[in-house]
């Protein structure tokens, strides 16, 4: 969907590539520059964020200073016990900034709320009735997440993040239509993306591989559903066809038929992924229980060689929910891909 204005796949690790400017007009790129730094690191000090930038001490106490402003980042605790006098590393404040987003799935809408540092603070989910319905049923969802907001938190909202499936990836009208109503109704900046690309995007913000920028990322129902993430950069293809004829209730003991068919599944996408590149970290999410999903983990990690890491998302059973709600906080916060 090149041509709509849809959320991009991030590229965090832009700090690698690209070096920030000095010139009055770059600042808000070199804020990005700065919080994509402190979201990858957990934290730097002001000489290590000079360091990795490459901009000048006197640019980064600008923007230190610019973004203490905005209370978007705050001191960490001092780090003592080394030569010299104990340094203070500056961290992202997690309630610097807010964000909402809803997934449009089969039959269901799933809210959320997530912070600056992409904890998922509430959620929220209702029945979601037909196409003709949908535009009406995003609007009271997103009235019941801004409800559960305190004023304060009503005052942080960066935007509204929606994601739908694969079905809506040549509706282009519909999709435009939806944006359009909701930020009428909300005065919100409202981004879409398709759910898989929007949960592997918010992966690569908050999730453990925000330090690495080669993984192949699964989410699993009754398809499979791959993204390649390569030098932080997101990959989409073709969706294989369904390898189980339903999807888990997500109740009760784990579906042992799912899991073989699945974890089978992933194991032939990482043979052919690995044919094109190293894959070194594959990230595993469902809307099935943890404990369901370390069982195809086992399952996956069993036939697997050690080279290759398994672990499951960051965002549970809430990950494409959480995934849509990232989608405001990259492009007005973080580095956009195109710097790199």
């Amino acid at each position: 969907m090149p041509d709509m204005r849809f959320a991009p796949p991030p590229a965090v690790r832009v700090s690698n590539t690209a070096s920030g400017m000095n010139q009055v007009l770059a600042r808000t790129l070199n804020e990005r520059l700065i919080t994509s730094l402190l979201l990858r690191n957990d934290g730097m000090t002001r000489l290590q964020l000079g360091q990795e930038s490459g901009l000048s001490a006197q640019t980064i106490s600008v923007i230190v200073r610019a973004l203490e402003a905005d209370n978007l980042i705050v001191k960490g605790e001092a780090v003592r016990g080394r030569v010299g006098p104990p340094t203070t590393p500056i961290i992202l404040n997690p309630e610097g900034a807010f964000s909402l987003g809803v997934n449009v799935g089969e039959g269901q809408l799933s809210g959320a709320i997530v912070n600056f540092t992409g904890q998922i603070v509430d959620t929220v989910q209702a029945p979601a009735a037909s196409d003709d319905r949908l535009g009406s049923d995003l609007i009271a969802m997103v009235d019941r997440l801004l409800n559960t907001c305190t004023p304060k938190m009503r005052e942080l909202i960066a935007g509204v993040g929606i994601s739908l499936s694969d079905d809506f990836d040549d509706q282009e009208d519909a999709v435009r239509d939806l944006e359009e109503l909701l930020e009428n109704h909300t005065r919100l900046e409202t981004f879409i993306q398709n759910d898989v690309t929007a949960l592997a995007s918010a992966e690569t913000l908050f999730g453990a591989t925000r330090r690495s920028g080669d993984f192949l990322y699964c989410y699993i129902n009754s398809s499979l559903h791959p993204r390649l993430c390569l030098s932080g950069r997101i990959h989409s293809g073709q969706t294989p066809p369904p390898f189980h004829t339903t999807s888990p209730v997500g109740i009760g003991q784990a579906d042992t038929s799912w899991i073989t068919a699945a974890a089978k599944a992933v194991r032939d996408m990482i043979s052919a992924a690995s044919f094109l590149a190293r894959i070194p970290t594959v990230v595993l999410a469902t809307h099935v229980p943890n404990d369901h999903l370390q069982v195809l983990i086992d399952t996956i990690d069993d036939a697997l060689s050690e080279d290759v890491a398994i672990i499951p998302s960051s965002f549970g059973q809430d990950a494409l929910a959480a995934g849509a709600a990232s989608l405001p906080l990259h492009p007005k916060f973080m580095s956009r891909p195109d710097a790199a």
